[in-house]
């Protein structure tokens, strides 16, 4: 329950930021403040299947990075 609350709190607040960037910037900084919050719980919270799944997509896409700009 936790995991889906956060990351509906993040996705919430990243629209809001994209929405509140160019009016206010103190309601974008304080979005911004609470996406990172809700990444950081989403993390912890998340199955043990997601957080094996996002382990593998990150070392893919830093093994992905490294050979391109080495080549």
């Amino acid at each position: 329950m936790w995991f889906i609350f956060s990351l509906m709190t993040t996705v919430g607040a990243a629209y809001l930021y994209e929405r509140s960037e160019k009016s206010s910037q103190e309601i974008a900084i304080a979005c911004l403040a609470v996406a990172l919050a809700g990444i950081f719980l989403t993390l912890i919270a998340a199955p043990w299947q997601i957080q094996l799944l996002l382990l593998g997509v990150a070392l893919w896409s830093y093994r992905a990075t490294k050979t391109k700009w080495l080549s």
